[in-house]
């Protein structure tokens, strides 16, 4: 097993997840093919970085339509005919580290962390990290434990420093130990949203109404208006947060499938949670995590969604009990940020 600590990727699988998390301010030109992107982008040029905008709005419309045929050919969508798809997913800001090297896990030899990789342009190449060097130590802190034990500390501890702190590797190399060094890199992506299709985006998988509101009523601003509770996952592992499913809000199975924000009444909503937290930060196997009905794992959240707001729900990571799997002691749900939005 190899973990990679990076913040960049550009590959087809990750698309999806990439431009599903997309919208871009600038006004899109509403051109109806490559063809005519490219005759608005030439008439353009004169127009300071409008032709930059063209150009990224030329490469988005590309990707998404490539993916928007891989899932549709997929199924992902089921039975549903084109004018019925809807989908809305939100991203708020976050920040990404990229320390940019791949690591393997599996070995268990407790000798350091073997680089199986570096990606080209990250903070690990910057500083001279290269493939087949063993890391034995970073910031005079020596990896210890097997491989997981030492990768899964590596995440927490990267993931804890502030943009452009320094970073000191004891790197053993051709039999030789050395020092290299070199500051953390980070990318601030901005808050993101994109809307797909022009069907009706229900929070209630029935398709009944919006979660909270009364059987066949809307949820006019008069009645306390709306807002979102999602589970996108943004937490910062640093305070041990981590991603969190929502399973139901007030008993009911959210839906539709896929998407991370629902809509809801203003007021208080009772959640099921299940964590997602990554088997790496925890002290016992999945099979100890597993056992039992998926039922006996879910844990019980009441939030108090205000007016055009969304509440981010997490995972926090209880750490004096991350070796604790009875009771599933090691983890509790929590509101962990709430952003202002506009619901509609």
């Amino acid at each position: 097993m190899s973990h990679g600590f990076t913040g960049h990727a550009w590959r087809r699988p990750l698309v999806v997840a990439a431009l599903a998390t997309v919208a871009m301010s600038a006004p899109f030109a509403h051109a109806d093919d490559a063809a005519g992107l490219a005759a608005a982008g030439s008439s353009a040029l004169a127009k300071g970085s409008a032709d930059t905008t063209l150009a990224l709005d030329l490469r988005l419309r590309t990707e998404l339509r490539a993916v928007m045929t891989e899932l549709i050919e997929a199924g992902a969508f089921g039975d549903r005919k084109p004018e019925q798809i809807a989908l809305a997913v939100d991203s708020p800001a976050q920040r990404v580290s990229d320390l940019g090297v791949l690591v393997d896990s599996s070995r268990d030899d407790r000798n350091g962390l073997h680089v199986l990789a570096v990606t080209p342009g990250g903070s690990a190449e910057r500083m001279g990290m290269r493939a087949g060097d063993v890391l034995i130590a970073m910031n005079g802190v020596p990896f210890g434990g097997d491989g997981r034990t030492a990768a899964a500390g590596l995440r927490r501890n990267i993931d804890g420093l502030p943009d452009g702190s320094a970073l000191a590797f004891t790197v053993r190399r051709d039999g030789d130990t050395r020092t290299i060094s070199g500051p953390l890199s980070s990318v601030y992506l901005p808050a993101m949203r994109l809307t797909i299709g022009e069907g009706a985006q229900l929070a209630s998988a029935s398709g009944a109404q919006p979660i909270g509101a009364a059987a066949g009523a809307a949820l006019p601003a008069a009645a306390g208006g709306c807002g979102r509770i999602s589970d996108f996952d943004a937490a910062p592992r640093q305070q041990q947060l981590h991603g969190a499913r929502i399973i139901s809000i007030d008993g009911v199975t959210p839906g539709p499938t896929g998407a991370t924000s629902y809509r809801v009444a203003a007021g208080p909503h009772a959640l099921m949670v299940a964590n997602l937290i990554e088997s790496r930060y925890l002290g016992f196997g999945d099979r100890l995590r597993n056992s039992g009905p998926p039922r006996d794992h879910y844990k019980a959240l009441t939030v108090d969604v205000e007016p055009d707001t969304t509440t981010l729900v997490a995972a926090r990571l209880n750490d004096d009990a991350r070796n604790e799997w009875r009771r599933d002691a090691y983890w509790d749900p929590v509101a962990w940020k709430q952003v202002a939005e506009p619901c509609h």
